[in-house]
């Protein structure tokens, strides 16, 4: 629910430099609620926020994080996409199974290329649930990593763990840290 997500960015004020909230933990089009990127603003003089929620853009779909940080915000849009989840990998059927199983749904789009964004003078390389297990993302700099992934509707299965357990390979291998 969203107001939780504004507990607990309230109690993590005082207590921590910044605050990371899963993917999709504002489940809307973040971008079309004035109202909330307005409070979230103001919330983030007093802490960094750090959290995902859709974007839409000239009526386009995209998975993702959004950093408020002073007063401002800036939007990262997701890189590798989920195949089946998120697009359909078979352009030829692209329209017919989103018809089918989706309602309709068009795919998300991405970015060209994975980002970084800086808090605090720190860099981070972005990371979206499925792209914390893509290896070339670990190839490239900088050293750390913000992974926001909401493992929730994989339960009951073992994707969460096997998830873990990918991103602790490539960060000991890459020598990266993942928040």
């Amino acid at each position: 629910e969203i107001k939780n997500n504004f507990i607990y960015i309230k109690n993590s004020i005082n207590k921590y430099d910044a605050v990371v909230l899963p993917e999709s933990t504002f489940p809307i089009f973040l971008n079309k609620h004035p109202d909330l990127i307005e409070r979230l603003k103001k919330l983030s003089l007093k802490i960094t926020i750090i959290t995902g929620a859709l974007h839409v853009k000239n009526n386009k779909f995209y998975n993702s994080t959004y950093i408020f940080e002073n007063g401002k915000m800036q939007i990262i849009d997701k890189h590798v996409l989920v195949p089946f989840g998120e697009y359909i990998p078979f352009p030829i059927f692209q329209k017919e199974i989103n018809k089918i199983f989706f309602n309709g749904a068009s795919d998300y789009k991405t970015s060209k290329t994975f980002l970084t964004f800086k808090i605090k003078n720190t860099e981070f390389i972005n990371a979206i649930c499925y792209e914390a297990t893509i290896e070339k993302l670990y190839k490239l700099h900088p050293k750390f990593v913000i992974a926001l992934s909401n493992m929730a509707w994989f339960a009951p299965s073992t994707a969460p763990i096997l998830q873990k357990l990918l991103i602790n390979v490539y960060a000991l291998k890459y020598k990266k840290r993942v928040y």
